[in-house]
């Protein structure tokens, strides 16, 4: 399997667990058996068309997890206006797993009115380390700077270099996964339900589909919920052998994913492929144009 199936696939971790509550699990932990995940020691329109309205899918296991996810997509578009947070992220591009990324991420998401854009998606990231990377800037604004992603290069030589880069091009690639463009939860739900679309498709019994509903998660201290996804058979279609999520309880966002792709033998354990914990959250910054100006880029 193309070890870039991500790029195309894996928003659906990011936004899955937004469909726990009711959710109809094939298995489920008991209430109490608490899990932990540590957010230090692990770490997430114009661009993309309207995605149509949910097809009833009776008698599959992710049937509720769908019906889930357009009525969050619904409830973050109306909500949702900006957020700030800590990303810890670690994915395997070309085959090898990186070392962990430590990015501030504020994103004021994209809004419409009349068939009209009002706000355009924009994203700032500010690298924390590795040291290679750190005091890296990457700004993007849709449709400012001829849709160009900016980037002050940071690290420990030429560190306040400026360079403008295609978001999709290769050198993105090298780095990351997930387009910048890709980053806000709207966006992110959208990928989400084409890609739960895809499983189905591709696993229409649910023989081949095991969902687990954990209501005792905690990451970085915070109460949450886990969804787990699991399909113990590869099969074309299917993108990733298991996948976790967590969504904070109070806030009703995805803070914690990780991806595994299938083992190469039976009894093998599972590959990583990503891991994303998102710590800090703060929805609703009230994010002003001045946050996302190139001018930010040069400054200390």
């Amino acid at each position: 399997m193309s070890r870039r199936w991500l790029r195309s696939g894996v928003a659906i971790l990011l936004t899955l667990s937004v469909a726990a509550s009711g959710l109809r699990c094939v298995r489920a932990q008991q209430a109490g058996a608490a899990v932990t995940a540590s957010a230090s020691a692990t770490s997430v329109e114009a661009l993309l068309p309207a995605v149509p309205g949910p097809r009833q899918v009776l008698d599959h296991p992710l049937a509720a997890v769908l019906k889930f996810a357009h009525s969050e997509r619904a409830y973050l578009q109306q909500t949702v206006r900006d957020f700030t947070c800590r990303v810890t992220k670690r994915e395997r591009i070309d085959g090898e797993l990186q070392d962990y990324y430590y990015i501030d991420m504020r994103v004021r998401e994209q809004a419409s009115a009349g068939g009209r854009v009002t706000q355009p998606l924009s994203v700032l990231l500010e690298f924390l380390g590795p040291s290679d990377v750190e005091g890296r800037r990457a700004l993007f604004v849709a449709g400012q700077n001829d849709d160009r992603l900016l980037v002050r290069k940071g690290g420990r030589r030429f560190g306040h270099v400026v360079i403008d880069i295609d978001p999709f091009g290769s050198i993105v690639k090298r780095e990351s996964l997930m387009p910048i463009t890709e980053i806000g939860f709207s966006h992110l739900l959208d990928r989400t339900i084409r890609t739960l679309q895809q499983d189905v498709a591709a696993d229409p019994s649910g023989d081949n589909t095991i969902v687990e509903h954990i209501t005792t998660a905690t990451i970085d201290g915070r109460p949450c919920e886990m969804l787990r996804i699991t399909h113990p058979l590869r099969r074309d279609g299917l993108q990733f052998f298991s996948a976790s999520m967590s969504i904070d309880s109070e806030l009703h966002v995805p803070v914690r994913f990780d991806v595994y792709d299938w083992p190469e033998t039976p009894g093998q354990q599972a590959p990583l492929m990503a891991e994303f914990t998102y710590t800090n959250v703060t929805l609703n910054a009230n994010l002003d144009d001045a946050t996302f100006k190139p001018a930010i880029l040069r400054g200390p």
